[in-house]
């Protein structure tokens, strides 16, 4: 007698649409996603302040669309950054950890370089 039970789980060897493997570097990623959103915050502070965007690209996507469009630019990038690390991760684990962390690198120097333009402002006398 055979089972033809239509509500049994299907095998193994065949994923559902929507079984999702496991993302391959998470920690990695919110530090990036963290310093990526830093960099938007306190670009926007300087930006209040009467600063200026220096990169060319994201000065054009700010004047266009202001800060909503500069927040969708920034996390298309880190979007596609991360995409990028976990289809190089399936077959290059170990460069796909250095893009990563150069993704994480780049993102940091224009929160360090905010922060000290902020830092530097503050400190400054006022006449």
């Amino acid at each position: 007698m055979s089972n033809s039970n239509p509500s049994r789980e299907p095998p193994d060897d065949h994923p559902e649409l929507t079984d999702v493997p496991e993302m391959r570097y998470q920690n990695a990623y919110i530090w990036f996603i963290f310093v990526s959103s830093l960099d938007i915050m306190l670009t926007w502070v300087i930006l209040r302040k009467g600063g200026v965007e220096v990169n060319p690209v994201a000065a054009e996507v700010i004047d266009s669309w202001g800060l909503p469009g500069a927040i969708g630019f920034k996390f298309a990038l880190m979007l596609f950054v991360i995409i990028s690390c976990e289809i190089v991760g399936r077959s290059r684990d170990a460069l796909a950890r250095k893009l990563i962390m150069l993704g994480i690198a780049i993102s940091s120097f224009p929160v360090v370089w905010s922060l000290s333009l902020l830092l530097l402002n503050w400190l400054r006398p006022v006449v």
